[in-house]
């Protein structure tokens, strides 16, 4: 299991009322069972806000999952995915890049730089 975290900013204090109301009920095309992330390997997935309009994603996956190549790959699997990434996303979306994200997915990866596991489940940090 690999761990990964993201940023990306909320566009207003419009477009995060709307962010977080959508929230309250993700289409099960992407998050049930057999939906979108669960088809790329996403095991566990948590978005946070703070002030003023950031968001930090936490995603737990399977080892094989490469956000670049599965996160673009989940707007293939059914339409309604690309629907959402396209709200959240596309112009008029909720969503804009954090500067200096010049990547391949909107959300700009974050590099772990700490942690503290008394579980011993966290794998360690990699060298990046």
């Amino acid at each position: 299991m690999k761990n990964h975290a993201f940023t990306i900013r909320l566009k207003d204090e419009a477009a995060a009322e709307k962010y977080i109301a959508l929230h309250r009920e993700v289409w099960p095309e992407i998050v049930g069972p057999g939906g979108a992330l669960d088809t790329i390997g996403v095991r566990k997935l948590q978005i946070f806000h703070i002030d003023p309009l950031t968001l930090f994603m936490y995603v737990e996956a399977e080892d094989h999952f490469e956000p670049v190549r599965d996160f673009l790959r989940a707007n293939d699997l059914h339409p309604r995915v690309q629907e959402w990434d396209d709200m959240m996303h596309a112009d008029g979306g909720l969503l804009e890049r954090h500067p200096g994200n010049d990547g391949k997915l909107n959300w700009a990866p974050m590099r772990r730089i700490h942690h503290v596991d008394f579980t011993g489940v966290l794998p360690d940090l990699e060298d990046e």
